[in-house]
């Protein structure tokens, strides 16, 4: 592995500082299980987080309620999109042994590193906003309270996770618990009965003649807006300096980008085919969990709804956690200050700060009333704005051998990122023209 980061003549070297040094392994010292498996959570936290977070549970019940298997081939570009730039976003800050945005400020410099740093800043609280919905219409479900009540309530709850748990039984124990929703796979075996229909889908995009085209076309772009948030490769690349990944875990890193893709997406098909099967045709939007809960309900009855709003609980926890600290990873390393959950809060005020900031805002937005999973396909849509700014900024540094030296991108892996750059281009372009037409906004 070459690190130019350090040796490009003519080019200082920005060293952002990082949190606490404490819990970092000795050099050399035999990598323990714990480490090993909080790699592989790593992975498949920050894909559940992405795809099967409240944003993708009720994108993907949506999608198949109205256009049953028409939009199941949008997971594959969420999963190939996922994999290519979250192993590509760890691989840049390994091979620099710096941040994301540490990286994109010294590349681009202050002004342009901006551009993304707001974008990516808006979806991180929208996201954070999904996620809290997700919880309180989960907790109030269970209890008869009030949802509004509740959402400041997780939002403490999330803040006082990142702030007083570790880095390790955080992003495990939230890999655990989400794997509840492999309930939804089960639920599509036992449902679905055109498989040929679903196989067919994932390959050959088609649309039903039920709703208007401008529909669909919006149901696209809060789909891959739902599976590719730019929190997720902050946070994957920030974790795995957490980690501290080096050179020797690209294989690593390679191998825990597509099993914890292929997890998410996985379990996105499972949810999109099961409301496929049992609530399409949907004339609407859904607008309440009970719809969305409906074919869990069908299938296992009670038992069904109680590993459901589990699983919904846990991977919005997650998801909520990961969205909270990419957007205080990305302000803080921006602005050089000290970053990271290594250590106490006192090592890194600013990044600790920072994701009270975050959360506060996401309070404030679920508390002005509006139908939280309504508005969910909406921050989904809006959060898609934000992906061509990110993504173009880590390619151009991926691609560039002065930055990455032996570890720059292939041909194969440009193409495929630069493919997915222009259609994401696309995708932001459209999704406010596209959510006005479609009466969603």
């Amino acid at each position: 592995m070459s690190s130019v980061g350090n040796t490009t003549a003519g080019r200082i070297p920005i060293r952002r500082r990082r949190g606490s040094p404490s819990g970092r392994s000795q050099a050399g010292a035999k990598p323990s299980v714990l480490s090993k498996a909080s790699a592989l959570g790593l992975g498949v936290l920050a894909a559940v987080g992405g795809f099967v977070d409240f944003g993708g549970i009720v994108t993907s019940t949506q999608a198949g309620a109205q256009f049953k298997f028409a939009l199941v081939w949008t997971i594959v570009i969420g999963v190939v999109g996922y994999s290519v730039f979250a192993e590509m976003s760890a691989r840049v800050a390994i091979s620099n042994s710096q941040a994301t945005f540490d990286i994109i400020r010294e590349r681009f410099g202050a002004r342009l590193a901006m551009i993304p740093l707001i974008s990516s800043t808006i979806a991180q609280v929208l996201t954070v906003f999904v996620e809290l919905a997700g919880m309180s219409v989960v907790l109030q479900y269970i209890s008869g309270g009030s949802y509004l009540f509740f959402v400041p309530v997780v939002g403490i709850l999330l803040i006082a996770v990142i702030w007083f748990t570790g880095y390790e039984l955080m992003d495990t124990a939230a890999s655990l618990v989400g794997l509840t929703m492999l309930i939804s796979l089960v639920i599509m075996i036992k449902v679905v009965h055109d498989w040929a229909g679903l196989g067919l889908s994932l390959v050959h995009p088609s649309m039903t003649t039920a709703h208007p085209l401008v529909a669909y076309l919006f149901m696209v772009v809060s789909l891959l807006g739902a599976y590719m948030t730019p929190y997720q490769f902050a946070f994957y690349s920030s974790g795995a300096l957490e980690e501290e990944w080096t050179g020797k875990d690209m294989l690593t890193n390679r191998v825990v980008s597509i099993i914890g893709t292929l997890f998410g997406g996985v379990i996105t098909l499972g949810i999109t085919a099961y409301a496929a099967s049992t609530l399409y045709p949907s004339s609407g939007n859904l607008t309440s969990l009970p719809q969305i809960l409906s074919p869990a309900a069908r299938t296992f009855g009670e038992i069904g709804v109680v590993v459901f709003l589990i699983g919904t609980f846990a991977v919005c926890a997650g998801g909520g956690l990961e969205s909270a600290m990419s957007g205080s990873y990305e302000l803080a390393q921006y602005f050089g200050m000290n970053w990271g959950k290594r250590g106490k809060p006192g090592t890194a005020p600013v990044f600790h700060f920072g994701v009270m900031v975050v959360t506060a805002l996401a309070v404030v937005i679920a508390e002005t009333q509006i139908n939280p999973i309504k508005m969910t396909t909406v921050a989904m849509a809006i959060a898609a704005i934000a992906l061509p700014s990110n993504f173009l900024a880590i390619v151009l540094v991926a691609g560039d051998r002065r930055w990455m030296g032996k570890q720059k991108n292939n041909l194969y892996i440009s193409l495929i990122a630069w493919f997915l750059v222009a259609l994401l281009t696309v995708v932001a372009i459209a999704a406010i023209p596209f959510a006005f037409l479609s009466g969603n906004l």
